[in-house]
């Protein structure tokens, strides 16, 4: 197995760390009105974007650590 193979998980589990606990902060930090509602905290852009960054990481942390299967393209023939 080549060197930039064996390091693809480890790539996989390092941004989806940096992403998980970007979209966690996220939504401590944005910036908040007077009085919202709760419809308001919970339905907006920062939070859904927040949301799909959890996801996102939570998937690519799964997939480097070899619990959903990583897919291996054989290209050239059969």
């Amino acid at each position: 197995m080549s060197p930039a193979a064996e390091f693809l998980p480890k790539f996989f589990v390092i941004c989806s760390c940096i992403l998980i606990a970007t979209g966690i902060l996220q939504v401590f930090v944005r910036p908040r009105k007077e009085k919202e509602t709760l419809a308001e905290r919970l339905v907006n852009r920062s939070t859904i974007t927040a949301l799909v960054s959890v996801l996102v990481g939570i998937l690519g942390l799964l997939l480097g650590a070899g619990v959903i299967p990583m897919v291996h393209l054989q290209l050239g023939g059969r």
